[in-house]
């Protein structure tokens, strides 16, 4: 009986992502390439909806060799055919396929990874192949020159202290391939996996880069008409307008905005990627720590003068979008404070006027009401004559003239005193 015992876990409660994650750094592994070896790599450009279709595309590939199936939401998946391996891989945006096998020609640059794949299903590969390139590791030891094939454009350099030479000219060749040739000291398949996987990502991410420069140049056209009109309507502000044509000008301002944000939306995707796709390639170039050849320039160096000003002119067209945005933002937040401005100054004239009016109003009120206290007093006192001219005639001694006389200040208090409990009790309410 084995006395050894394992710790248990202590019960603890895993996050639900916890094995998703750590797998994902396990997914992309290298594959072992004994030399000499071959890989065929084709990205497909299908967008970011279409991974059931590209992992159906896969699926159907196995069942036709007997093979497990992906899972539904896998992001990769390897095939073995006996003669030849494939491995499948989905990313963000596209995918890439991968195959193996190995040399079968003495001579370099005759021959793909895919010419015994099954040539309907190479040929419905969902999406646009943006990326065709074969990578071939040979045995340093009796190969051929390179540099007679690929000639005065050949690019080259010694890898990880020397283990493996390459060889490249990045152009594509007869069969729309790009090819690299790789020499080996090293004996090392897992080494050479190591290397093809990092030269593949390297092409790969390459082209996915420059997908962005295209763009660019059809966005620098767009964004000078738009830096254009924001200048003149920039220079608009600074001149003495009216209230309408204040108005008029943050119309159209919101326009413009509307137009430098909907370009913004419609290129940022593709120059963000383009920036994270680079990065991959340089990282990926740094690791292979080249060591230049006599002669030939090195794939760093190629990058930095063939990707790195292409890479430049999408980040300045992208600084340009940005820039713009932000100058219509303050053009607008500076009219809009002029209107503000020009409206507070309305407003305040307006209150004035009606500051007068109110006065006016109150003016007139009350010469109204004293004319109304005016008329009341004189028809009550009328009223009251004859009632005195009808007390004459039983008391002889009231003269009604004198009586009339006596009552008007009474009359008038009295009418005075009830327009103001009318006016206290009509305010109060």
């Amino acid at each position: 009986m084995n006395d050894l015992s394992f710790p248990r876990a202590p019960g603890w409660r895993f996050h639900p992502d916890r094995d998703r994650l750590i797998a994902e750094a396990h997914a992309r592994p290298y594959t072992p390439m004994p030399v000499p070896a071959i890989a065929t790599r084709i990205a497909t450009l299908s967008g970011q909806d279409a991974a059931a279709d590209d992992r159906a595309h896969m699926a159907a590939l196995c069942r036709k060799y007997g093979a497990a199936v992906p899972a539904d939401d896998a992001k990769w998946c390897a095939l073995d055919a006996g003669v030849w391996q494939l491995r499948w891989e989905r990313h963000t945006e596209f995918s890439t396929w991968t195959f193996f096998r190995s040399a079968q020609r003495a001579h370099p640059f005759l021959e793909t990874a895919t010419e015994q794949v099954p040539a309907d299903w190479l040929a419905g590969l969902p999406g646009e192949v943006l990326v065709a390139t074969t990578l071939e590791i040979r045995s340093r030891e009796g190969a051929p020159s390179p540099l007679g094939m690929l000639g005065g454009d050949a690019i080259g350099a010694q890898l990880l202290d020397g283990a493996v030479t390459i060889y490249t000219d990045c152009r594509p060749d007869a069969l729309g391939m790009t090819r690299f040739l790789g020499l080996d000291s090293s004996n090392d398949p897992g080494l050479c996996g190591r290397v093809a996987r990092s030269l593949l990502e390297i092409e790969t991410y390459r082209m996915m880069a420059l997908l962005a420069f295209p763009l660019a140049g059809e966005a620098t056209g767009e964004v000078a008409l738009i830096e254009r009109e924001a200048a003149e309507l920039a220079a608009q502000l600074a001149q003495e307008a009216d209230a309408d044509a204040d108005r008029r000008l943050l119309a159209r301002l919101a326009e413009l905005a509307g137009e430098a944000e909907q370009l913004n939306a419609r290129t940022s995707f593709r120059f963000n990627a383009a920036t994270a796709y680079y990065r991959i390639v340089l990282d990926r170039i740094a690791g292979l720590r080249e060591v230049r050849i006599e002669g030939l320039q090195t794939l760093g160096e190629f990058m930095e003068r063939r990707l790195g000003p292409a890479m430049r002119t999408c980040d300045t067209v992208a600084e340009r979008e940005r820039d713009v945005i932000a100058r219509i933002a303050r053009t607008e937040q500076m009219l809009n404070t002029r209107v503000e401005v020009a409206a507070e100054a309305t407003s305040a004239a307006l209150l004035a006027s009606m500051d007068r009016r109110s006065d006016q109003q109150l003016r007139l009120q009350r010469t109204v009401e004293g004319l109304s206290v005016v008329a009341m007093t004189y028809y009550a006192v009328g009223l009251l004559g004859y009632v005195f001219k009808a007390l004459h005639d039983r008391v002889p001694q009231l003269d009604p003239a004198v009586a009339t006389a006596l009552s008007v200040p009474l009359v008038l208090g009295v009418a005075w005193l009830a327009l103001r409990r009318v006016r206290e009790t009509m305010l109060r309410d």
